[in-house]
């Protein structure tokens, strides 16, 4: 008793010590799932790129789903983005903003995401298709199911016709149409139903829409009594029945480009029912026609106006005129030149500026049986009446030719109320000494006008795209394979790392097996190499080998490739 006593006391010398366990270490708090979920899903979560978002679904276990309950997401995928769709349908909150730029390949993905979003309530859709191919993208039907929509922007891309019983998207506000075409009978009834709809809608651009009918003009109206912004150009081969028959009251900005229809009475409609805008942006530089001027009706309410202009063309520089006449109280003028081969550049085509203050009466019809303008002409149709209100002016892809220099002149003598003046050169290298000329020219006028903050600068002109590399015949000669054998392989080959000597194989098919054949190698192994594949297949003895073995590769140097085959190597 007392022995056993003895042996099982705590102070005996032979029992063990028992050892302390360290506690575990305190649960480490998740700083960002501890934020407030207004803070962590408004201010950080809402701001990440989608893909992004979805990654963090791999931090840990809470945050695996923690993503899919962020609310109003701003999705836009990169070109490069081929997924989305399936994360898509896990968002449990609607998606506000939604844009991509999807590739052809991609195109029955983009159908997938119309589904979801449908699903999703998405607001703001955008969505630019690639041209790539003979068929059109085509987004397809789900789109008419985004009720939500309040802006829409299609790009490159066939649009769909609607189902039955399509009641538009009340909730739009605005409408980008560009380069869409609607390939089916009633197309132009289907943009009216479209734009009638949408009650809200203040911006619509149509730049351009094309309608195919297979027959004549399927006309249609633009009736939005709330719209702020109109764009739209309809190129002269290609009338899609636009019309504007009625006035736009709320209209304040609009870009226009009616070729199509110039000449006709809707042409002068469509000015006399947008006449009450502030600014009027007008392109006229693809006819030799003045196409402003059978418009009587004045825009009293226009401060900005803007033209593309040919400075080689003389109606193109009264479409300037006729802008003018049309807007009395205009503030500032924006004009972007456009170049022709019948704009003077030499200087032996210069104006004299004499003639600038003659008060000859107008001959259009000398004007017009010329190439040049008439600069007596031109000071006589440009009285300073017309530029009264005129306070800004601005220029841009101008030369340093007779008729721009001549018409800018003109404008700084005349225009009383000038204060800013800004003209952009185009520069070339061979432009170095007119661009000092123009400007030394300018600040001479500019005395006339002290008031005036003249700002004239230069830009590089667009360099040509390269030529094609010229068509090679036949097949190109391997200036390597062509060498010896003994100074290929001895002098070249053999001095690369293996590794990169396997990947000779890549280079074309002579090339394919050409490494097996090189003798006596000394082969280096880094650490990282985890496969002896190639040695099996070197057909030549090797004279070197040397490998740092990974613990984990202890197996491959235990079978090396060359048991069975010693006679092959030597080490």
């Amino acid at each position: 008793m007392a022995t056993s006593g003895s042996s099982s006391s705590p102070s005996s010398p032979s029992s063990p010590k028992r050892q302390r366990v360290a506690p575990p270490p305190p649960r480490r708090t998740d700083m960002l799932m501890a934020l407030p979920p207004d803070i962590l899903d408004d201010r950080i979560l809402a701001l990440l790129p989608f893909d992004k978002l979805v990654r963090t679904s791999c931090l840990s276990r809470a945050w695996r789903r923690r993503w899919e309950s962020v609310r109003n997401l701003e999705i836009e995928l990169p070109r490069a983005y081929s997924g989305g769709g399936r994360a898509l349908w896990r968002c449990a909150r609607p998606v506000r903003f939604f844009s991509a730029r999807v590739a052809r390949r991609d195109v029955f993905r983009a159908a997938r995401w119309l589904r979801a979003l449908a699903r999703k309530g998405v607001q703001d859709l955008s969505l630019e298709f690639s041209l790539a191919g003979k068929q059109r993208p085509l987004p397809g039907p789900a789109l008419f199911s985004c009720a939500a929509l309040v802006q829409l922007d299609l790009e490159q891309c066939d649009m769909p016709a609607a189902p039955p019983g399509f009641l538009g998207f009340p909730n739009l506000e605005r409408l980008d149409l560009v380069y869409v075409t609607l390939p089916f009978a009633g197309a132009g009834t289907q943009l009216e139903h479209l734009i009638v709809a949408a009650e809200k809608l203040a911006v619509l651009n149509l730049s351009p829409v094309i309608t195919i009918n297979g027959g004549g003009v399927d006309t249609w109206a633009i009736r939005a009594p709330k719209l702020r912004k109109l764009y739209i150009t309809m190129e002269m081969g290609d009338d899609n029945g636009c019309r504007i028959p009625m006035p736009l009251p709320m209209l304040e900005e609009v870009t226009i480009s009616f070729d199509r229809l110039f000449g006709t009475q809707d042409f002068l409609d469509a000015f006399q029912n947008i006449s009450t805008v502030n600014k009027l942006f007008f392109k006229s530089d693809k006819f030799n026609i003045n196409m402003l001027e059978g418009i009587t009706c004045k825009f009293e309410n226009l401060r900005e106006g803007g033209l593309i202009i040919d400075f080689g063309q003389r109606s193109s520089v009264l479409s300037l005129v006729s802008l003018l006449k049309f807007a009395p109280h205009i503030e500032h003028l924006y004009i972007r030149t456009d170049h022709s081969i019948l704009d003077p550049v030499s200087s032996e085509d210069e104006m004299d500026e004499d003639s600038l203050n003659s008060e000859d009466e107008f001959d259009e019809d000398s004007l017009n049986s010329q190439d040049e303008i008439d600069e007596d002409s031109l000071n006589s149709e440009i009285s300073s009446d017309l530029l009264a209100s005129l306070k800004y002016v601005t220029l841009i892809n101008m030369k340093y030719n007779s008729n721009q220099m001549c018409f800018m002149k003109l404008l700084l003598s005349k225009a009383r109320s000038l204060q800013t003046f800004d003209v952009t050169f185009v520069y070339s290298y061979e432009s170095n000494g007119r661009y000092g000329n123009a400007c030394r020219e300018l600040t001479e006028c500019q005395k006339a006008s002290p008031q005036v903050v003249l700002t004239a600068k230069r830009v590089a002109a667009e360099a040509p795209p390269p030529p094609p590399p010229p068509a090679t015949t036949g097949t190109r000669t391997d200036m390597l394979m062509a060498l010896p054998s003994d100074i290929l392989n001895d002098r070249i080959l053999v001095l690369l790392p293996f590794d990169k000597l396997v990947r000779t194989s890549c280079l074309s098919r002579a090339w394919r097996r050409r490494w097996e054949s090189v003798a006596n190698l000394r082969i280096e192994f880094p650490a990282s190499v985890s496969s002896s594949r190639a040695l099996w297949r070197c057909a030549a003895p090797i004279r070197g080998f040397r490998a740092r073995v990974a613990t984990r590769n202890v197996y491959r140097a235990a079978r090396p490739p060359w048991r069975g085959r010693a006679s092959r190597i030597s080490a």
